[in-house]
């Protein structure tokens, strides 16, 4: 926890994505607050001996949660540039920031005093041969801003050895087809979100990446800040 001016100096003047704790009461200002949400996620509540993997890490709320119930090894994936992530040509900035992704992240770490280890590397590109097997894969909320989800479930499937827990945005209006269905939407928005699947969709797609049995465990919204909520569909793949 901060206990020192400097390093309270350096939590307020980082620019969180995630609310995290650091004890005596200070909590920063991320755009996305998860703590209220965590029990729609199904974690298993020990992963004592476990090693588990997050993709899409970045200011490591997740990572530090999955430590916290005693995973043996955490592994967090993320790009520190910013130029390194999925864009449409013509939504492509021609100037990106100079600050890395992962500051937050090492920041939280230090003050935490954690052990988990943030690995700058794309889901694409990440495979067993450079970082082993887990046993329980987490994705939250990223799939949505990739291009191509289908390859990234199939390298997670390769890189899981037990469980994946994956939540996602869901297309509400999509889900009332009777079959798969997936909403295109790169040219909108402000945040870029590639495709975005039904539930069905989604289902389908984690058994055809690898996993040989999928279960929904739920569904609930997320308020982004009170500005505006966003549907998860929260599936748990086994291998």
């Amino acid at each position: 926890m901060p206990t020192d001016d400097a390093l309270l100096d350096r939590v307020r003047n980082q620019s969180w994505y995630h609310v995290l704790e650091f004890g005596d009461g200070q909590v920063t200002d991320g755009w996305f607050d998860l703590r209220p949400y965590v029990r729609h996620y199904a974690i298993p509540e020990r992963l004592d001996g476990m090693r588990v993997l997050e993709i899409g890490t970045w200011d490591g709320f997740w990572a530090f949660e999955l430590e916290r119930r005693g995973a043996s090894e955490v592994v967090a994936l993320d790009l520190d540039d910013e130029a390194d992530l999925d864009w449409p040509a013509r939504r492509r900035p021609s100037e990106f920031p100079a600050t890395k992704r992962g500051d937050g992240f090492r920041l939280a770490k230090e003050i935490r005093g954690s052990n988990a280890e943030r690995v700058n590397c794309s889901v694409y590109h990440a495979t067993p041969e450079e970082l082993g097997t887990f046993d329980l894969v987490f994705c939250g909320s990223v799939l949505i801003h990739l291009r191509d989800q289908l390859l990234a479930l199939e390298r997670m499937a390769n890189l899981c050895s037990g469980r994946l827990i994956l939540a996602e945005e869901y297309d509400k209006l999509a889900s009332l087809l009777p079959f798969s269905a997936s909403r295109y939407r790169a040219d909108t928005g402000e945040a870029v979100v590639f495709w975005r699947p039904s539930r069905r969709t989604w289902r389908k797609m984690v058994w055809s990446a690898g996993f040989d049995r999928v279960e929904q465990k739920g569904t609930f919204d997320m308020k982004v800040k009170d500005e505006f909520s966003v549907p998860h569909v929260v599936l748990h793949g086994f291998k």
